[in-house]
């Protein structure tokens, strides 16, 4: 069995927004699976001394005409929150919380928590905030008050970030396939070539 490709995100990566509505669906054309990891790109940021871009004014504003048009290009809808950068650490919780139980489920939690904050340019700071944008999947604010104090949550969270930090991680997203690394929703395409390069080997 091929392993699973490693997916670096954080909650309040712009990027990770589009390539979480692809990876899945193109690893599976290649009989692949996805292992979804939730980092803290700001704590990636301070170990690499790197500015974020939305403390650029000008990567600021390119970025999100950028946002816009991939976004289009995607058919996606995309919209900046107001306060932005914002911080995703009590989203980043619940997913591990989650993915130690169902890894479905902890998926399409993380996709309705980057629709409402990029989709929809809501907040998802605060555990009510989070189970609104949850609501289909039926997880209530104390599920998510609960899942956020799971200490083994926190642990898996700081284990996430060694493994992130040992495959060299340098943004979001950042994928891992077979030990070589690819970083930026615009590198989905070259992961694919890889796939199906090893598809046909």
């Amino acid at each position: 069995m091929p392993a699973p490709i490693r997916f670096y995100i954080d909650f309040v990566s712009t990027y990770s927004y589009l390539a979480v509505h692809r990876i899945d669906d193109l690893a599976a054309r290649y009989g692949r699976t996805v292992d979804w990891q939730v980092v803290s790109l700001g704590h990636i940021f301070q170990d690499l001394k790197v500015t974020p871009p939305p403390f650029i004014p000008a990567r600021l504003k390119y970025n999100t005409t950028d946002l816009l048009r991939s976004a289009e290009f995607a058919g996606l809808t995309f919209k900046l929150p107001e306060t932005f950068p914002f911080d995703a650490k009590v989203s980043r919780y619940p997913f591990w919380s989650l993915k130690a139980k169902d890894e479905k489920l902890a998926r399409d939690f993380a996709l309705a928590v980057m629709r409402r904050a990029f989709g929809e340019g809501g907040k998802i700071g605060t555990a009510a905030e989070i189970a609104d944008a949850c609501a289909p999947l039926g997880l209530s604010v104390a599920d998510i008050e609960a899942a956020a104090a799971n200490p083994s949550a926190k642990r898996a969270v700081v284990e996430a970030m060694d493994r992130a930090r040992a495959d060299g991680m340098i943004g979001a997203p950042f994928m891992v396939l077979d030990g070589e690394t690819f970083w930026g929703a615009d590198r989905l395409d070259h992961l694919e070539r890889r796939l199906s390069s090893a598809a046909q080997s």
